[in-house]
Parts: C-alpha cells; structure tokens; sequence
C-alpha cells in the first residue's frame, strides 16, 4: 500500500520480481588444496561502530553456524523479544568479496527481534538470515560478533525461489563459506534529546516500552493542515530527498481502536524512500521526514490531499481520512549512484565523402583558426 502506497511491507514476492529466475545460485570457484574451515581463514580488526578490516589466509568453508565473540560491548544485556539494530557486513569466504556492507553509504543496517524466527520481507532481510538467529539474549549493545555458515545453511529455505537471483547478482554461490561480522548497535528506538508534545498530538500508548496505539480522547479534530512533531529530536545526519530510510512505525486514524498498521508489533523494520521521484511512500512521510536527524521519534499529522484522498484503503482506512503516524527514524541510506549514460554513437563518413586528407596532421605552417 502506499504510506507505502499504504504501508503494507512487501512479501517475499518483491524480493522473488527483483531479478529474473533464470539467474541461478552457482558455487563461486576455488582451489580445494587452500581451503580452511571457519574463523581459521580470516583475521578480523577494527573497532565497533566502522566496516572491519578482513586479512584472508585461505579459502574460507562452513557449513552449520559457527560462532564467537570479537568484542564484548559494555551496554544492556539482550533480552527476549527485544528488537535491536545491527550493523553487519557480508563476505564471500571463496571470492574474498565483501558482497554488503551496511555502514557503506548506500546501504541500511537492519532490525533483529532476539529469539524470534526473521521472515525476509527486504534483501537485507534476506542477508540477515545468515547471522539472525546468533543475536541471543545475554548479549550485550555495543559487541561485535562473527559467524560463519554456508550459504546452503543460511539461505537453503530460499535457494529454490526466485530470490536465490538477488544473491547471484551479489555473487554468492550456493555452496560458499559465507562470514558475516554483526555490531550490536543498540535497541531500536530513537536516540536523542526528548521534547513536549504539541496540543493537537494524541497520546501514544506503549506496550513494553514500545508505541501500540494511539489515544485520541484529549486531541482535538484534525486541522486539515500536514502536522509534525519531534518527540525525540535525533542526533544522527539529516535525511535528504531520495534517501532511503529504516523506520518503525504505527499508523492510526481518529476513531480507530486500533492501528490499521504497525511495524513495532513485530519488531520489523519498514525500508522505504522518501522525496524525490522515486518516493515510496505517501507525500505527507516526504514532506515530514526530508531533513530530520537520523535516530528522531515524529508524530504525523497528514491530511487527505497528502495521505490517500478521496480513495478508501481497504475496511481500515475510509476515504478523505486524516492519517496519523508514529516514526522512528532508525537509518537512512543514499540511492545507488546510476550508471553514467553511454555516449551517442557518431556516424561514420563514408570514405567516398571523407574530405581528403582529414585524417593527416597538420603541417607545421598550417592555420589551426576557423
């Protein structure tokens, strides 16, 4: 839908149109004399927070998920059922290629629900699965761990699917050594300096800390104007038009019991982009969320003419409704730099019609002005 084009996250059937599924999962080539198993491949340094640094001995094999703590944070201990963010990095342990890396500037970190199963809805969705399940309770914000497992392992419930392309085309084959390197950022939430709320924002009520609904009893009507507070005024860049953000979200119409749609009930993270012709989402999230720090918590007051207008969304939204939205803006990516055009082709001049000697230079007493 359309908050995207109405804020229904994407199946695994986005992932499956991405690319054609003529493109299949192949094992990336290698010498079976140099290979070593796990860790044992690969020296990792660097500290928390920045992309590690890989030092490949060998050509790196795994199979079931292999674990182990490079750094121990010294925040919270994790417990079920919180939703972290994490940064993580991906490389090939055949080709030595770092095939993602989520603190480059065109890619997003993703959101982790501790002790619960991840269903892919994004390709970082997807590439997380390789290293989900090994975020555990007890682990603490602020470490860095590494896991190696075979792309078999991590991926195999997807490998006969369409997405098995999203992975050929980051060149992982179907029976690599994969590591990945996770940084435990935090717990998914804002992060920055809290303000009072506005008088016409309607109360967010939580559940285990987090926004389930919102209570409009001591709000007043909709002013029919776009509205936004910051709640949390974040400390991380500002979003720019075309950028695309990692958020969680609620959104609810005066008069709803509950929220037509929420992403912090799952612990799912919604990717989407804002401003700019490519905007995923409806004009009120663009106008709202272009040029507000990373980490902010806004209320969103959209009206019609920015949110869906006079066309009903489904039982939950009725036509001309005003919607309201909680974000948290969690991390925001640049696009993908676009391929430079390829320059138009001159048509050659026939040698009958070429101007004789065109192509002799010039003899030192020549006039170069035209």
């Amino acid at each position: 839908m359309r908050v995207l084009m109405r804020l229904r996250r994407p199946s695994m059937l986005l992932l499956s149109t991405l690319l054609p599924a003529s493109l299949a999962l192949a094992a990336c080539g290698g010498s079976d004399s140099d290979e070593v198993k796990g860790l044992d491949a690969v020296a990792i340094s660097g500290p928390v927070g920045e992309s590690p640094q890989l030092d490949w001995k060998a050509v790196m094999t795994a199979d079931e998920p292999a674990t182990k703590v490079l750094t121990e944070g010294d925040g919270a201990a994790l417990k079920k059922g919180d939703v972290v963010r994490v940064e993580f990095t991906l490389a090939d342990g055949w080709t030595h290629k770092v095939n993602f890396d989520s603190y480059a500037a065109t890619s997003l970190s993703t959101l982790v629900k501790v002790g619960t199963e991840k269903e892919p809805q994004t390709l970082t969705d997807l590439l997380s699965l390789g290293f989900a399940d090994q975020i555990k309770a007890g682990q603490k914000v602020g470490s860095r761990i590494a896991v190696t497992v075979g792309s078999d392992v991590a991926f195999g419930g997807y490998l006969g699917s369409q997405a098995a392309g999203l992975l050929a085309a980051l060149d992982i084959g179907n029976e690599d050594g994969l590591l990945f390197v996770a940084d435990i950022a935090g717990v998914a939430g804002p992060e920055g300096s809290e303000e009072a709320a506005p008088g016409w924002a309607p109360t967010i009520v939580e559940d285990a800390g987090v926004p389930a609904s919102l209570d409009f009893s001591d709000a007043p009507k909709p002013s029919g104007k776009l509205e936004v507070a910051t709640l949390v005024k974040g400390t991380g860049p500002e979003v720019t038009k075309g950028q695309t953000i990692l958020a969680s979200y609620l959104g609810q119409i005066p008069g709803g019991e509950q929220p037509f749609d929420s992403s912090y009930a799952d612990g799912r993270g919604l990717e989407a982009v804002v401003g700019g012709k490519d905007a995923s989402v409806v004009k009120g999230w663009s106008k709202a969320l272009v040029g507000l720090p990373v980490g902010s918590r806004v209320l969103i007051q959209i009206p019609p003419k920015l949110g869906y207008g006079d066309e009903a969304q489904g039982e939950d939204i009725p036509a001309n409704s005003t919607l309201y939205f909680v974000v948290d803006i969690l991390d925001a990516a640049d696009p993908e730099p676009k391929p430079e055009p390829e320059p138009e082709a001159t048509p050659e001049t026939p040698e009958s019609e070429a101007t004789p000697g065109a192509n002799d230079e010039p003899s030192p007493d020549a006039s170069t002005e035209e």
